[in-house]
């Protein structure tokens, strides 16, 4: 019986009832008025790595709309503000 008592404590330590979902922090993106080109590059990789633990942290909370929803929009934002700084930059470097 000791053993059956323990087999359902560890099941229940190591199931999803514990598990937490991770939601990502976005990443800070450069000043594109004065970035240089690695700095861009940096940026991009950390806007796909958050991208895709965002992602993984939509699927960890598949049923809650409000946590899905919000991050949707946050994942938008940080797009939409990486674009626009990849815009700035790629501006920056043409003018010059």
């Amino acid at each position: 019986m000791k053993n059956v008592f323990a087999l359902l404590v560890t099941a229940a330590l190591f199931s999803g009832a514990t598990f937490a979902c991770d939601k990502p922090a976005a990443p800070e993106l450069p000043d594109p008025a004065s970035a240089v080109t690695a700095q861009m590059i940096k940026a991009k990789n950390d806007v796909k790595a958050y991208l895709d633990a965002a992602n993984s942290y939509i699927e960890c909370v598949k049923g809650n709309a409000s946590r899905h929803n919000a991050m949707i929009g946050e994942m938008e934002t940080v797009a939409a503000n990486f674009n626009e700084a990849v815009r700035a930059y790629k501006e920056r470097m043409t003018a010059g």
